[in-house]
């Protein structure tokens, strides 16, 4: 009885030190740096439903491969990767203000791109600004004649193939070009932001756009 007494007693102290290995392997493991970038938003709001459903897409294409070649190439500033969040705003302008306030209540969204329509986009600006959230929108009003402008893709190779493999072969048209352009100045922008600011914010994100004399 007493031997029996004496192995039990070392299995459960083995099985002690083996469980606090673990934990401490785990703990290590959750705190090694860079394991998992932590990550920092950017917003599009488009019409994804109704009319202009096609535009919506085809910018949404767009970004969503600025985005995607930003991750492949370590984030922004090295340090964050970058989400996209994109809201309907039907190219509407009640819409349009309504997912500027759907932006801003997410803290970690720090631009938004939108106003594809001339409506949309004099409604949703001085609500970016009232909210303190960097926006940037096209000059040219892309609903306007979307359906009957002849298609004009970019002279980019590279960019019309990785476009193409994300929106199932459809090329990017002018709207698409503007939106991934768009999209990449925002990114820098954060990138900047980033590497002065080691965390950055989206007063500092407006800052630097500012200082680019872009909106």
């Amino acid at each position: 009885m007493q031997v029996t007494s004496n192995k039990s007693r070392v299995a459960r102290i083995a099985f002690r030190c083996l469980l606090l290995a673990t934990c401490a392997l785990f703990l290590v493991t959750c705190a090694f740096p860079g394991s998992v970038k932590p990550t920092v938003k950017i917003g599009l709001a488009a019409p994804f439903e109704g009319l202009y459903r096609d535009l919506g897409y085809e910018v949404l294409h767009a970004v969503r491969l600025a985005v995607r070649q930003r991750n492949e190439a370590g984030g922004v500033g090295d340090r964050y990767l970058v989400e996209l969040v994109a809201l309907n705003d039907f190219n509407e302008p009640a819409e349009a203000v309504q997912q500027a306030r759907e932006m801003a209540v997410d803290p970690d969204v720090l631009g938004v791109l939108g106003g594809w329509s001339a409506g949309t986009a004099s409604a949703a600006v001085p609500e970016y600004e009232r909210l303190g959230l960097a926006f940037l929108f096209p000059e040219t009003d892309w609903s306007a004649g979307y359906f009957t402008a002849p298609r004009l893709v970019p002279d980019d190779p590279a960019l019309v193939a990785a476009y193409e493999e994300l929106s199932g072969g459809a090329p990017p048209g002018a709207a698409a070009t503007w939106a991934y352009a768009a999209a990449n100045r925002l990114l820098d922008a954060i990138d900047t932001a980033t590497r002065v600011e080691g965390k950055p914010t989206r007063d500092d994100v407006r800052a630097t756009l500012s200082e680019e004399g872009r909106p």
